[in-house]
């Protein structure tokens, strides 16, 4: 079942004077400064920054260079999986398992880090090949479902779009046209935070943990 995605007002475009990456960094911080105070234990499962070692890592699987707007976002926090585990199944495989702090987002979404941006790519780009279309080399999943569903936003790194992100669904990549930049994307949800409301969604929070509720 395909999961209602809003869509961004008109007048929620860039910031007049101010580069794509300050932007998103300035809605970045709006997030986590919000965390920090309102939902101290979601805070806890923002990751450190990434090293150059990660993003190395990164660029080699993509086949080409981190965008700067998403690389500033990962050297400042590489993910929201700080709480994620591993479980052991009887057969050996080791899976992972995903701690419900990372879904930061509106429904459900997680920050991906640099091993999941690969990890979770390299499974899109899989299921590309049974359905062709389903997905392009050039999309990056940033934000994603926290159970790893087939939707969420990807950042468009074709340079055709300047870079801008995808809302991704699960029906039909093709109904997914460029909307936004990664910052206005941000702001959209640190927006949702302050005034209490995203889409359909209030931020509430539990135990020191954020959980997004239908209204």
């Amino acid at each position: 079942m395909r999961r209602r995605q809003v869509v961004l007002n008109q007048d929620q475009g860039g910031v007049a004077g101010v580069s794509e990456i300050e932007e998103m960094q300035a809605a970045w911080e709006r997030i986590a400064r919000w965390l920090t105070a309102n939902a101290p234990s979601t805070a806890e499962a923002l990751r450190g920054p990434a090293t150059d070692e990660d993003i190395a890592g990164l660029r080699d699987a993509l086949g080409f260079e981190v965008p700067d707007v998403l690389e500033a976002l990962l050297r400042t926090n590489n993910g929201s999986g700080a709480k994620d585990t591993t479980q052991t199944l009887p057969n050996g495989r080791v899976v992972p398992v995903n701690h419900v702090d990372s879904a930061i987002f509106p429904f459900s979404k997680v920050l991906l880090g640099c091993e999941e941006i690969v990890t979770t790519r390299a499974r899109l780009l899989d299921m590309a090949q049974e359905a062709e279309g389903y997905w392009q080399p050039h999309l990056i999943p940033v934000i994603w479902d926290f159970e790893g569903a087939y939707y969420g936003y990807a950042l468009d790194a074709s340079g055709s779009s300047g870079f801008r992100v995808l809302r991704y669904a699960e029906v039909s990549p093709n109904e997914t046209d460029p909307t936004t930049s990664l910052g206005e994307l941000l702001r959209s949800f640190a927006d949702g935070m302050d005034r209490g409301n995203w889409d359909v969604l209030r931020p509430r929070v539990v135990n020191g943990s954020l959980r997004w509720r239908e209204e």
